[in-house]
């Protein structure tokens, strides 16, 4: 999709990391944004410093009657919406069995029924209009595994099969709707930088000794399970070390727009992580009897 001035477009989570990120870049191109977080007040701060064609919109993208109203307030403002970025997300780590039900069900509700609730609200208005791109976060950890992250990883697996079945679903319905799927690496936001100051706590001086109980579900562990466990940590702190700048990023999901694009990640030596996986579970299915 051809990107230029006077298109509108909306972008969830907004307010910090990646979201912030692609409504500077696109307020750069020109296009007229819509910014939307659960963060009034630092959505409305970040909209007044990123250009004057923008509004904030206060949303929880967890509750569906407030996109609904994200979508009322964009066309009543702005009278057209041709770009959605449906980006609002969050995490819970540990154990699946130790993640209470609550913070499943919040992971869930933003990740996965977020992004549901925003093709709902938005996709109905690109197809009235026959033009639109719909852009949905997801994570490398939606085509790989990963150890002690659950919610997010299950709910980011969630979101790449929701893209792929709303591609499918839009080439038959309205093909002059394009959709994008983005599987970032370690890009340089408040969620990374909390997870890894997090976890450098909690690893503390001596790596090799279990945390306190104080620590959380960490403190449970005994002395031979935090010995396999530490390097698995370590190494997500070094994580830090190819963070992308939020910038790049940004610059990298919309080349991937206009050029169309399904899949997108800011990392693509990390894609063999992905085919690793595949390869596994083909192999696994072709020994079956």
């Amino acid at each position: 999709m051809e990107l230029h001035s006077g298109q509108v477009a909306v972008v969830t989570g907004a307010a910090s990391g990646i979201g912030r990120a692609v409504a500077q870049a696109l307020c750069t191109r020109g296009i007229r944004v819509v910014l939307a977080d659960i963060d009034g007040d630092a959505v409305a701060k970040v909209a007044a410093e990123i250009g004057p064609d923008t509004i904030a919109v206060p949303t929880d993208v967890a509750d569906p009657a407030q996109v609904q109203r994200l979508a009322e307030a964009t066309l009543e403002h702005f009278g057209r919406v041709d770009l959605v970025f449906n980006n609002a997300g969050m995490g819970v780590g540990g154990p699946i069995w130790l993640v209470e039900p609550e913070d499943w069900q919040r992971v869930w509700s933003v990740n996965v029924q977020g992004v549901v609730n925003g093709m709902r609200a938005f996709v109905p208005h690109l197809i009235a209009a026959g033009r639109g791109h719909v852009v949905n976060t997801s994570s490398l950890a939606g085509v790989t595994t990963g150890m002690f992250n659950g919610p997010y990883t299950a709910s980011k697996h969630a979101v790449v099969s929701l893209t792929e079945a709303l591609h499918g679903e839009l080439s038959v319905l309205a093909p002059g709707i394009g959709v994008t799927v983005v599987c970032p690496g370690p890009v340089d936001t408040p969620m990374l930088r909390g997870a890894i100051d997090g976890i450098g706590s909690v690893l503390g001086e001596a790596d090799s000794v279990p945390p306190q109980p104080d620590e959380g579900w960490f403190g449970s562990l005994t002395a031979e399970q935090w010995e396999r466990f530490a390097p698995a940590l370590g190494a997500i702190t070094q994580l830090a070390d190819e963070a992308m700048p939020a910038d790049r990023a940004a610059e990298i999901i919309l080349s991937a727009v206009e050029a169309d694009r399904l899949y997108v990640t800011t990392h693509p030596h990390w894609a063999t992580h992905a085919s690793d996986r595949v390869a596994k579970i083909v192999a696994d299915m072709q020994a079956s009897e």
